[in-house]
């Protein structure tokens, strides 16, 4: 379908509905209201978010509008101020603060993350509230400052977002127009060391009486702080809201992304007797690899290498007020993209010949989404009570198109002084077209039982139409890939809020969902051909606020259980019986404001995850995740009655295995970073210093890439100058 005729069609839509909707008597004098509405604070905007996010709602954990404090799970938010202030211009930077949660980012699954014992796909990565394909595939890092807040719901969450939720759900919420009648805006640049950089500017307010309008453009990049490592990002972000009465509102939102991501693959292990100058405390292993320090900032990768992708995303949503007791909403959304990789991925060390092995590995994506999702929500009581209930239809087509060719054993390099080469012509490669069409009913309910009593419930039916075809180099059609298949999961949640007081409510849920055979229903095959695996989480916790709101926690233990799994990784593509996999943990997190300028924030996770049976393997550890992770933050403004702010940030993550046979340990670590500002009138400076100590550690090892790690990033710098008005 053509994308421009899609995209005009959405835009004729949305505009014309609001003119056949309003009505003379229905109209609203906004040029008074207008006047009461809230101004940007220019003056200046802490580390830490003064109003309590407890109260916050959160669309990522529920369509009811319950807070935070209402909701039976754990739920995590960060603010676009927030991240601002502290430098986090890469979500992953302020995803990874989250209790429990590390970050991986290798480039063949940019964003990568482990959540409760689950990682990659079993994560699902929401753009405004929509699941656009599996986190490994479509998942890109964009920038941070197009996003108004980033939203984290824990565990199985089928129930809202459909197939793949097991670890949890990402929600990368973009910032939309505030209806006030001042135009706001903001220019942001800052530099560091590896020519880190960032230039961004947005821009917004009222066009007229009754429509707003915001838009964001920025660009980050870097050179890496490997050798010819540089990575490139563009985001433009716009919205515009028209509300002609003040039942009827309509919102029209386009998002652009155009990168170039990191080329660096790892670094390669070698033999302990090869590597005379051995990288120690970082990994270690059962098999007698390491690393050696001087291979640490080398490049293994071939010069034109290639990890891109352009994408467009058009959405557009009406909602009306039917009554006092009925809203209705609808939401349009589409999306198209197109991604590459070609790359030297694999770099095995040749004990025999003291050469590292490499490989080519091409992958191309053409993909178009088109969805629709229809809420009707009512409030009403039954027997008195105070009740809420929302029901839905959800309708999503996926047109995904995947070209692949692997070249084994391709050449061999110096290990301390990697001759790039190139990558070879292609051409013919095997191609992969997979049509997915999903029809989803769901509903969700609350209700207020007693005065201090909440039950929250919901489930969700989906019929998914997976159909996969598979064409050889020659173009012959493969029957062995190809297959039809129909897949109807049912998932449901259930769950109870206590109000022990005002201030402070305890909370039990039991979540179940599905996902498909390997984590990822984009490119299933038909010797994967299975039934969707199943899993259920219980969690019980507790979220309050103390000292007049000066201070929140929140507590949560959580027990997961995922079965019947068959895992991608035997001879010829075929699948492994795991049979189940289990985590369960404890997470705590909180804020206090010591005086009104000291304000110390923080969280530790404990989590104990393993496989169950699953051949040799059989009660092992999944890669990427770690016992205890811990997070702590502090910062101290107004120095001298000036308008100075100085903290620091430090992070522990705890040791980690790097694949399923538990033979490479990723050691703990710890980084420190520290920062200070001065504000000028509408102008904040800020330096900060990443890293402080220099620290060597992996922070990710790729399962499927086992001969390499990822090593983190050696001390930098970041000077930043944001200027608001």
């Amino acid at each position: 379908m053509n994308k421009i005729v899609v995209s005009t069609f959405a835009v004729f839509i949305i505009m014309i509905l609001p003119v056949l909707a309003m009505s003379d008597d229905s109209k609203t004098d906004y040029s008074n209201s207008s006047k009461t509405s809230s101004k940007l604070v220019l003056d200046e905007i802490p580390i830490f978010a003064k109003e309590t996010l407890l109260e916050t709602p959160s669309e990522t954990s529920s369509r009811l509008g319950l807070s935070i404090r209402e909701t039976p799970a754990s739920v995590h938010i960060e603010k676009n101020s927030v991240m601002m202030n502290r430098g986090y211009f890469t979500p992953s930077e302020a995803i990874e603060r989250m209790p429990g949660i590390i970050a991986g980012n290798p480039p063949a699954a940019q964003m990568s993350f482990s959540m409760r014992g689950f990682s990659a796909n079993q994560i699902h990565i929401l753009r405004d509230g929509i699941w656009l394909g599996p986190a490994g595939m479509v998942g890109r890092p964009s920038n941070s400052f197009n996003l108004d807040r980033i939203e984290v719901l824990k565990g199985p969450a089928s129930v809202l977002q459909g197939q793949g939720v097991i670890g949890g759900v990402i929600n990368m919420v973009t910032k939309s127009p505030v209806k006030n009648e001042a135009y706001t805006g903001e220019v942001l640049a800052s530099y560091g060391r590896f020519d880190n950089y960032m230039a961004a500017g947005g821009f917004g307010g009222p066009i007229g009486n009754n429509i707003w309008f915001r838009t964001d453009i920025s660009q980050t990049g870097t050179s890496g702080y490997v050798d010819d490592g540089g990575t490139r990002s563009l985001n433009s972000t716009g919205s515009i809201l028209w509300r002609p009465n003040d039942r009827f509102d309509v919102k029209f939102q386009y998002d652009f992304l155009d990168d170039d991501l990191a080329n660096y693959w790892g670094t390669p292990l070698v033999s302990q007797a090869f590597a005379t100058q051995p990288l120690s405390g970082v990994i270690s292993t059962k098999d007698g690899r390491t690393l050696d320090r001087r291979m640490r900032f080398l490049n293994f990768n071939v010069a034109d290498h290639l990890a891109e992708s352009t994408q467009h995303f058009t959405r557009g949503d009406i909602s009306f007020k039917a009554t006092n007791e009925i809203q209705l909403k609808n939401t349009f959304y589409y999306f198209d993209a197109e991604r590459a990789w070609a790359n030297s991925e694999t770099f095995s060390f040749n004990s025999g010949t003291g050469l590292i092995d490499r490989d080519r590995f091409f992958v191309g994506h053409e993909q178009v989404t088109l969805g629709n999702r229809f809420t009707a929500k009512l409030d009403n009581r039954i027997l008195g009570r105070s009740n809420r209930t929302l029901v839905g239809v959800d309708y999503q087509h996926v047109d995904f198109v995947r070209n692949s060719r692997f070249f084994g054993n391709f050449d061999s390099v110096n290990p301390f002084n990697p001759t790039p080469g190139s990558f070879p012509n292609l051409s013919a490669s095997f191609r992969n077209p997979t049509v997915i069409e999903t029809i989803a009913v769901f509903m969700e309910e609350t209700l207020k039982i007693t005065d201090k009593f909440r039950a929250v419930a919901g489930f969700r039916y989906d019929h998914i139409d997976l159909d996969r075809d598979s064409f050889n180099l020659d173009g012959s059609f493969n029957t062995r890939n190809a297959f039809q298949r129909d897949f109807e999961p049912l998932s449901w949640r259930a769950g109870i809020v206590y109000d022990v007081t005002p201030a402070w409510s305890g909370y039990f849920q039991w979540s179940t969902g599905a996902d498909p055979i390997g984590s990822n229903i984009f490119v299933v095959n038909g010797n994967q051909n299975f039934d969707l695996t199943n899993a259920r989480q219980w969690e019980i916790g507790l979220k309050g606020s103390f000292l007049e709101d000066r201070g929140h926690i929140t507590l949560a233990y959580f027990d997961i259980e995922r079965t019947n799994i068959l895992s991608p990784g035997g001879p010829g593509g075929a699948v492994q019986n795991i049979g189940s996999q289990f985590s369960d943990g404890v997470e705590v997190d909180g804020a206090f404001e010591i005086t009104k300028d000291w304000n110390i924030g923080g969280n530790f996770a404990y989590t104990n995850a393993n496989f169950g049976v699953f051949g040799a393997n059989s009660g092992n550890t999944p890669p990427n995740v770690a016992k205890w992770t811990a997070n702590f933050i502090t910062s101290y403004q107004n120095i001298a009655n000036l308008p100075i702010e100085v903290g620091a940030a430090v992070r522990y993550v705890g040791d980690r295995f790097g694949d399923n046979a538990n033979i490479i340990t990723l050691e703990d670590y710890t980084v420190a970073d520290v920062f200070g500002s001065y504000t000028w009138g509408p102008v904040k400076f800020t330096a900060k210093v990443t890293n402080l100590f220099d620290e060597k550690y992996a922070y990710w090892q790729d399962p499927f890439y086992t001969s390499e790690v990822l090593l983190g990033a050696p001390r930098g710098f970041q000077l930043n100058a944001h200027y608001r008005f």
